[in-house]
């Protein structure tokens, strides 16, 4: 790409995101001119600000909650993973028009494929949006059930092992309570990653949280806006970064 790269997340909320700190960190480390900015936005104004940083020459957006499902809809076209999903979570700027990806899937992927564990199925999916979607074109060939907030877990015939995921933003308060228990011998991926969740820190489960997972991403979604690949190193690198910053904060609260 040529001219300063130009970047951000949309969504409602943003405030708690670290992709800011990733981007830069990708940023710096190919010597690049850019930025990348949070932009908070309700969704009744979603395609006016869409079009306004298309005209400001932007590389590309991100897209969080709970945009990635009615975006969809400003895309001329989609990427197959995209399409598959029902969601985008990533904007390119192409001359021919807008075009929609999908880099959660290969954001959990990741995440499961490096586990120093198994996360056995079935999985049970928490969630109905965007980043459930994903999970669940990410794990295909797998079995899955897909869970609203008011749904509980069957009460009889449960598996000895399974995974719950949380694709909600349930855990960004600290207070949040989960709509059901996880029961012993069973795993939890929580796709968010807020150290100081009440709830999630009494399980006495395998948990894993989404640092991964968004670095994975946001390195998938970097590739498409500047052609340029993060390697595993720099990957390392910032997931690291993320992680001493994410427990440096919680140890002054």
């Amino acid at each position: 790409m040529t001219g300063e790269f130009k970047a951000g997340l949309l969504g409602w909320p943003v405030s708690h995101s670290f992709s800011p700190v990733i981007h830069s960190l990708f940023i710096e480390h190919f010597k690049m001119e850019g930025s990348y900015r949070l932009y908070p936005v309700k969704p009744v104004k979603l395609s006016e600000l869409v079009a306004e940083l298309s005209q400001r020459k932007f590389a590309g957006l991100n897209l969080t909650v709970p945009h990635k499902i009615s975006a969809m809809k400003l895309c001329d076209t989609l990427s197959a993973q995209a399409r598959s999903a029902g969601a985008v979570n990533t904007l390119v700027f192409e001359s021919a028009g807008l075009k929609g990806y999908n880099t959660d899937i290969a954001g959990f992927r990741a995440l499961i494929r490096d586990l120093s564990f198994p996360f056995p199925s079935p999985f049970f999916i928490l969630g109905k949006g965007g980043a459930a979607a994903a999970v669940s074109q990410a794990l295909t060939g797998t079995q899955t059930i897909f869970l609203g907030r008011g749904d509980g877990i069957p009460d009889t015939n449960l598996p000895e092992m399974a995974t719950v995921v949380n694709a909600t933003p349930l855990g960004w308060n600290d207070n949040d309570v989960f709509p059901f228990d996880i029961p012993e011998g069973w795993n939890f991926v929580d796709l968010n990653y807020n150290p100081r969740w009440n709830w999630r820190n009494q399980l006495h489960v395998p948990v894993v949280t989404g640092e991964k997972m968004l670095v994975e991403q946001a390195a998938e979604s970097f590739k498409l806006w500047t052609g340029l690949t993060p390697d595993e190193n720099l990957k390392t690198m910032v997931l690291e970064k993320i992680r001493k910053e994410l427990y440096e904060n919680n140890d002054k609260q």
